[in-house]
């Protein structure tokens, strides 16, 4: 008898997944953890992060675009304020695989060499206590996600994943973010979200193993 590997959690929602796209209507799920968002990913085609970095001084950046956010392919200084809502836009144009994002009034750009993808992850971290960081407000093609990705420190994460998009043909995906801390703030991607879209991990049912995992995010 064939028996279909990963009968966990992940499993069952990869199913409600494929459900929710057929009907054309996003659906949303709350991950706990890296290790399952790269258990669910085959790939990750772009991602665009904002992190605490050093405030307002040139040492390193806040705003970034590329092919994962370990090594972007642009990026960009921000001071991000302390408890304030941020505005950003990503968009993608499948004609010219060009992608933008904008966080207020800074705009990165990033040619993808990939294609096909079908799924948004919404990641947050606040890994130091007295920080938090919150994603809401999102669109994803005039649809209203209706829900949002929060992460409190200490060692706060949340990962949103956002399916049922038809991202083939390009969309646009607007939201905000607020990081707050309280005293001194972090550094570096201590406080930090990221837009990660990619395509699923094929779920096989006779072999057990999921296959490589790609690392898509920066410690």
């Amino acid at each position: 008898m064939v028996t279909v590997k990963k009968t966990s959690c992940i499993a069952l929602v990869l199913l409600l997944s494929a459900a929710g796209a057929s009907w054309g209507a996003l659906t949303t799920t709350h991950i706990g953890s890296d290790a399952e968002l790269l258990e669910l990913l085959s790939d990750t085609l772009f991602v665009g992060e904002g992190r605490i970095g050093d405030g307002a001084g040139t040492a390193t950046f806040e705003v970034d675009l590329g092919g994962s956010s370990g090594n972007p392919d642009q990026t960009a200084q921000y001071d991000w304020p302390n408890g304030t809502s941020v505005a950003w836009t990503l968009t993608y144009n499948s004609a010219t695989n060009l992608v933008t994002f904008t966080v207020d009034d800074v705009e990165l750009h990033y040619v993808t060499p990939l294609s096909g993808f079908t799924e948004v992850f919404v990641r947050t971290r606040a890994v130091d206590a007295d920080t938090e960081i919150l994603v809401e407000n999102l669109v994803l093609d005039g649809e209203t996600v209706g829900d949002d990705s929060h992460a409190v420190g200490a060692g706060g994460l949340d990962i949103l994943w956002i399916s049922g998009g038809l991202l083939l043909d390009g969309f646009t995906m607007s939201g905000s973010t607020t990081m707050s801390w309280t005293g001194t703030p972090p550094t570096q991607s201590r406080l930090a979200f990221q837009i990660k879209v990619g395509t699923l991990e094929p779920v096989a049912v006779e072999d057990s193993s999921w296959g490589s995992i790609k690392a898509l995010y920066r410690h």
